[in-house]
């Protein structure tokens, strides 16, 4: 009788140690399920232009030919995207009271990339999500400088700047979105950045 529950018995005990195995192995899958949740968050937040990135535009703007003597920075959502709009909401907070340009003061405000058509600005700052026709659009029939932190954007020809400033401070700018919105920076800037 022994005999023939034996192969039974094993089969048990197998199952019970693949169980115990997989349960040792729980913190370790764990560990790897949340780095990669995290990394997943911190691309997804790549987009989003950071404080430092906010000093860097700054300073750009005031390479821009001829320079802003103040106006609107339109900091622009994606239609109907809350994330997107909270992403525009935090930009707005860091920059704050404005940037100054020219002897004139560059001020914030909050726009949903269907509400463009209106103008008003003469910088236009793209949130997670919101690159796309409208800011393009609104660029080129504005004259108005796009910056965002998606580079993809840029290479597309979508925004006229890209600004990263982790881990180096990078600025790249497309030269034929730039001429057709009639963006122009002074040539101590072109050479300081990279230009595609």
């Amino acid at each position: 009788m022994l005999r023939t529950m034996l192969p039974e018995i094993l089969r048990a005990i197998r199952r019970a140690m693949r169980a115990v195995k997989l349960l040792g192995m729980l913190p370790v899958m764990l560990t790897v399920i949340l780095t990669l949740m995290l990394i997943g968050a911190q691309s997804a937040a790549a987009a989003s232009l950071s404080a430092k990135d906010v000093q860097v535009l700054g300073r750009a703007l005031a390479f821009l030919q001829p320079p802003l003597g103040g106006g609107s920075i339109a900091v622009v959502f994606a239609h109907n995207d809350a994330a997107s709009r909270r992403d525009a909401e935090e930009i707005v907070a860091l920059l704050g009271d404005g940037l100054r340009s020219g002897g004139g003061m560059l001020r914030p405000m909050l726009r949903d990339s269907q509400s463009l058509d209106a103008g008003g600005f003469s910088v236009l700052v793209a949130a997670q999500g919101a690159n796309g026709e409208a800011i393009l659009a609104a660029s080129r029939a504005n004259h108005a400088l796009c910056v965002t932190g998606d580079l993809a954007a840029v290479e597309a020809g979508v925004c006229t700047m890209a600004i990263r400033s982790e881990p180096r401070v990078e600025v790249v700018i497309n030269h034929a979105a730039a001429a057709v919105a009639g963006i122009e920076f002074a040539a101590a800037f072109r050479l300081m950045v990279r230009e595609i």
